[in-house]
């Protein structure tokens, strides 16, 4: 793999991270377009989370124009011996962790709450809370499939390279 390759990969990994953060603008658009209801720009809510959306599948489409962009060409015999694809499930199952990491928390205050005190919810769940807590059960979801299936995602970023056997 050479370094351009490896930014590429990078560039990929961030594209799936910015879709994460679109799912979190989402959330924040549907609780402040429902508040402004009344006000002709309540649509103007929906552009926070379109732009991280535009800039994803930029990256995602164009990852090596963006590495060339970054790093000057260099010949092929500048080429890195770790797997491309090992290393690109490595920061994939990364990615998943960290996303379970940061929307966890809430989740289980939410299970708490609910193990605690049943009748509180009724006051707890309004509905923009349940836009943020459906937001978050949603991007657990994603951190649990980037977690447990990285290679499967590692494949549809990189189609073409086929798995080393480390006898070459």
């Amino acid at each position: 793999m050479s370094p351009q390759q490896i930014v590429g990969m990078a560039a990929r990994l961030f594209a799936l991270w910015l879709i994460m953060i679109a799912l979190q603008g989402l959330s924040m658009a549907v609780a402040l377009a429902k508040q402004y209801s009344g006000g002709e720009g309540a649509a103007m809510f929906y552009v926070m989370p379109l732009l991280p959306l535009l800039l994803a599948a930029f990256l995602w489409s164009c990852p090596m124009f963006v590495a060339q962009k970054l790093l000057p060409r260099t010949d092929g015999a500048n080429t890195l011996s770790v797997p491309g694809r090992e290393l690109l499930a490595a920061g994939v199952a990364i990615l998943g962790i960290w996303t379970l990491l940061r929307v966890l928390p809430p989740l289980f205050a939410v299970l708490g709450l609910a193990m605690v005190n049943r009748p509180m919810l009724g006051y707890y769940f309004t509905p923009d809370r349940l836009v943020d807590l459906s937001s978050s059960a949603l991007e657990a979801g994603l951190g649990i499939f980037l977690a447990a299936r990285p290679r499967l995602v590692a494949r549809k970023i990189m189609p073409g390279e086929a798995v080393s056997t480390g006898r070459e």
